[in-house]
């Protein structure tokens, strides 16, 4: 029996998962609002930041004063360059000390590409098995990058449920994975960038085929966030709900 939480952040993300004794987090932000999901014995199993964004990462800094260990550490495998105006040096900075910290206390690290293959999972944890269908390499590589185009993008089976989280991933990453990956989605859809128009690319939210779809969204916060555009796409393709977390609250499913 196990426990899927997203939780209602406004224009950021942040997602408990219980399987068992395991407790895993996908983005982190403000999760000390929500520290009565964590794990007593304060051991994180897994922790996957999709980018290196403060409102995907900064719940860190609470899981560090609180000396809570975590297992593992995934993360975008982006490299930051000089004058970078789609990541602020100093937030790339606080995330490296963060990272640094937790490694020093002997969290592993992995900052994952696409996978080759999907015949076995990237990371296969018992009852959740996580893959990584995104960032491909030459995206992330590319000359004109920018951090969007390095979220990871996850799918993770549940037991007999399963989620794709898509992160704050752009249009141009999620049109690679919905033209070159079959079967990606089919349940959950957490979807990307907070209901903005950018991460809500046609083709992939036809080829995600979503039974629910998760927006973790405010109004007010960004300009056309969320986008009328993107809501009705995934209103159009979603077999039965779309879910804001601005209108509904946070929102559990058990598997």
């Amino acid at each position: 029996m196990g426990e899927l939480h997203c939780l209602n952040m406004g224009c950021a993300d942040c997602t408990v998962i219980r399987s068992g004794n395991d407790s895993y987090l996908v983005d982190c932000h403000d999760i000390e609002s929500h520290s009565n999901l964590l794990p007593q014995d304060k051991r994180l199993r897994g922790v996957i930041i999709t980018h290196q964004h403060y409102d995907h990462f900064d719940g860190l800094d609470f899981l560090r004063r609180n000396n809570y260990s975590i297992d593992i550490l995934a993360y975008s495998p982006y490299e930051r360059r000089n004058e970078d105006s789609s990541v602020e040096y100093d937030e790339w900075q606080a995330f490296k000390n963060l990272r640094d910290y937790f490694e020093g206390r002997g969290t592993k690290l992995y900052f994952p590409y696409r996978q080759e293959s999907f015949d076995r999972p990237w990371w296969d944890a018992g009852m959740l098995r996580f893959f990584v269908l995104g960032p491909a390499s030459h995206i992330t590589k590319s000359p004109t990058r920018e951090l969007h185009d390095a979220s990871l993008v996850l799918h993770v089976t549940l037991g007999k449920r399963a989620c794709l989280f898509a992160g704050d991933a752009s249009d141009t990453s999620l049109r690679h994975v919905a033209d070159n990956t079959t079967g990606f989605c089919g349940d959950i859809l957490h979807a990307s960038h907070h209901g903005s128009i950018n991460g809500a690319e046609l083709e992939f939210v036809k080829k995600c085929n979503a039974s629910e779809t998760l927006v973790s969204t405010k109004s007010g916060v960004h300009s056309n966030v969320p986008s009328s555009t993107a809501m009705q796409r995934y209103s159009n393709h979603t077999k039965k709900k779309v879910w804001r977390t601005d209108i509904s609250g946070s929102v559990k499913w058990t598997f």
